[in-house]
């Protein structure tokens, strides 16, 4: 018998054990309905309140069911800890190789009206109103009178399902981490684009032409076109970078591998590795566009040019990222998480490396604490 303390969110039972439970309180409530007496006023009193207790403990109990029965699913959370807002510590030593960058000491000056950086922005044609402010972080030394004409580093950030641009920085702080490094000279002074999870609100296109929704087209011609017009970023592959999480991991990862001559490399923080498609998009996509934009494809394949770099950030207990490559979750009836089977094929190609955890589920907290070594990995290749 697993004692009362072990049982884990992800105990094996517990979740079929809360339906039942869900299913027995109505019982109960009958039964307490049987017991009917008009020989006191307390009797109706307590009758009254037992009924209503009866009734919102049935309702708590059957969404803490579907709540562990989704859960179980897809591992969202793998313990009460994370339920309740514990995250992982940060890590104490590197977990991947990392080479020292060659870094620019350029000095914030006591004039400079943004010592800790500034969080500006840009409106973007071609999306809905909610996702058409496209944040843009800028450091201190883009306001140095020194680097006038310098053109900064820059990471095209995309964010997950559901974030807007204004959200990513939220769902994953990225600009704490980044203005620690610059000021420790840990990395070269760089510029951090959020842009969405999806151009059209509950449109989710895994950042592909679909549906008439050409999120691929506008990410490329469009929002990263009108950055370059607009601020002082790079415009060569050495200098442009892209990095996500979740949904946005997957398509960091598609884009460093399918625009390999437009970024030098990237990172992704609870990726997976092929499009993976809701209605209605999910009858309107082709298997040509389903090939062109699946990583794990060209892994399989060995069909992956020899200057891609690419960082992938999982846990083991993520459902939704890590998965299990003997027994794939599903969805729409499509393969969910395919982490594993990625691992399994690209762990011995040089153009890949990984940070792989034991614990955390598929929520942000998971993932936070890997933000500056992933930053500081994508430093050696120019960031």
């Amino acid at each position: 018998m697993t004692p009362a303390a072990e049982i884990g969110i992800m105990t094996p039972g517990l979740a079929t054990a809360m339906i039942c439970a869900a299913l027995a309180v109505p019982v109960l409530l009958a039964v307490w309905w049987g017991w009917r007496s008009k020989r006191g006023w307390w009797r109706n009193l307590v009758h009254g309140a037992g009924r209503w207790l009866i009734l919102v403990t049935s309702q708590l109990v059957a969404l803490m069911a579907v709540f562990l029965s989704v859960n179980n699913t897809y591992g969202f959370y793998t313990s009460w800890g994370e339920l309740v807002g514990e995250a992982p510590a940060a890590p104490r030593h590197d977990l991947v190789d990392i080479h020292s960058p060659q870094v620019k000491r350029i000095a914030i000056s006591k004039n400079n009206p943004h010592p800790d950086g500034l969080m500006a922005g840009i409106m973007m044609p071609g999306t809905d109103p909610r996702n058409a402010h496209v944040p843009v972080w800028l450091p201190p030394q883009y306001f140095e009178r020194s680097q006038t004409h310098t053109r900064f580093p820059v990471l095209y950030w995309i964010g997950g399902e559901g974030d807007s641009g204004d959200r990513d920085n939220i769902s994953i702080p990225l600009v704490g981490p980044a203005l620690n490094l610059i000021k420790n000279y840990q990395a070269n002074p760089f510029v951090i684009v959020f842009l969405p999870g999806e151009i059209r609100t509950g449109q989710d296109t895994e950042c592909t032409d679909v549906g008439g929704i050409k999120q691929q087209s506008w990410i490329m011609r469009t929002a990263i076109t009108r950055i370059q017009k607009h601020y002082l970023v790079g415009r060569t592959a050495a200098s442009k970078f892209v990095a996500g999480y979740s949904t946005g991991g997957y398509c960091a990862a598609n884009f460093t591998i399918k625009y390999h001559t437009e970024f030098r490399a990237g990172f992704g923080l609870a990726p997976y590795y092929h499009p993976v498609y809701g209605q209605p998009q999910l009858s309107q996509v082709t298997q040509q566009t389903r090939d062109e934009n699946s990583p794990i494809m060209r892994v399989k394949a060995r069909n992956v040019p020899s200057e891609v770099r690419f960082l992938s950030v999982m846990s083991r207990a993520d459902k939704s990222t890590w998965g299990d490559a003997a027994n794939p979750a599903m969805s729409y009836g499509q393969v969910w998480a395919d982490g594993q089977d990625f691992w399994n094929h690209a762990h011995t190609m040089d153009q890949f490396a990984f940070i792989l955890t034991a614990e955390g589920g598929h929520h942000t907290s998971t993932y936070t604490p890997f933000i500056s070594e992933s930053m500081r990995w994508l430093g050696q290749y120019g960031l």
